[in-house]
């Protein structure tokens, strides 16, 4: 038998990690830092980050994992291990053992999966589960909105997840490669073609977060610094909450696409329960201003934020 059992969430941006002895979860950004020269790894997490920012450091960062797959297994052994280290090792013997479950975005490869596998073994588990976001999401989901089924939505970084989830089972579902990074790259454009100048990642990133917005009449100015594209200058520009509100209207309502063809595809009594329950928002995506609101008007279904929203996957999972 395994002394811990732990569980993990393999995000693009962060990597999380819990384990079920004691509830004690943590995370951290989903980079690693390597030498340019020895092509070693010198840094994981905030510390590639900090390496990064670095003049003359170096090196160069680089993202292990993309739309939940590991895409580099050095690297994602590299976050693994900086995370069981400070999970658990400190208190293992060299007889200890564990046990890990994963999260997954609906319908992932087998070989995708192997690979996950894989680098865990290579890592001491013992043995290693999946279970889709969506059944995780809905562990936790359940319990804070007092209900037995509904429509996960769960908006990652480059990935999302919907699904109908009832009795522990995904009724239908899919993953849409349509998220976060998309938004982020739309409002890039949006200041791209009307001010002509090129924000960088950091900037567009944090215009979605504090500017962006489906309220019409959000009154939010924000200042961002990018480069001209003309003059290759760097030029301060403030931009509203108005500015930015198409390129979101226009983003989500792919998904609203997406979640009626789920609704229709369920029928009987599980489809009324779904229209009464409606739908739960999850993932760092699910902070969105205003997303919530503009859901349930499109959809004409009661939609719901999760309180903690970018935890809910790594709760579950503690929860099953």
């Amino acid at each position: 038998m395994a002394n811990y059992e732990l569980v993990f969430d393999l995000g693009s941006a962060y990597v999380s990690a819990g384990s079920k002895k004691d509830g004690f979860t943590d995370k951290i950004p989903a980079v690693v830092a390597v030498s340019t020269d020895s092509k070693q790894i010198v840094g994981v997490g905030v510390d590639a980050i900090r390496l990064g920012n670095t003049v003359g450091s170096g090196v160069k960062l680089t993202h292990p994992i993309l739309e939940g797959a590991i895409i580099d297994a050095d690297g994602a052994k590299a976050l693994i291990s900086a995370l069981l280290n400070r999970l658990v090792n400190y208190k293992m013997s060299a007889f200890s053992r564990y046990n890990v479950t994963c999260a997954i975005p609906c319908g992932m490869i087998s070989s995708d999966k192997n690979t996950i596998e894989t680098v865990f073994l290579g890592l001491g588990a013992k043995q290693v589960n999946f279970i889709e976001a969506p059944i995780a999401d809905s562990a936790y989901l359940f319990k804070e909105f007092r209900t037995r089924q509904g429509i996960i939505v769960d908006v990652g970084y480059d990935c999302t997840d919907l699904a109908i989830v009832s009795a522990n089972t995904i009724a239908a579902g899919c993953t849409l490669y349509y998220s976060g990074k998309n938004l982020t790259e739309a409002i890039s454009e949006r200041i791209r073609s009307k001010y002509m100048i090129q924000l960088g990642r950091d900037a567009a990133e944090y215009l979605k977060l504090n500017c962006a917005s489906l309220y019409p009449n959000d009154s939010t100015v924000v200042s961002v610094t990018g480069t001209n594209t003309q003059s290759g200058v760097s030029e301060h520009v403030n931009v509203s909450s108005k500015e930015l509100y198409d390129t979101c209207v226009e983003f989500v309502r792919k998904y609203v696409r997406i979640i009626r063809s789920l609704v229709d595809s369920v029928r009987g009594d599980l489809a009324s329960l779904v229209h009464s329950d409606g739908v739960m928002l999850c993932g760092g995506g699910a902070q969105l201003a205003g997303l919530d609101m503009f859901l349930q008007s499109e959809l004409g279904l009661p939609v719901y934020v999760a309180t903690y929203p970018d935890e809910v996957t790594l709760r579950g999972l503690l929860e099953l």
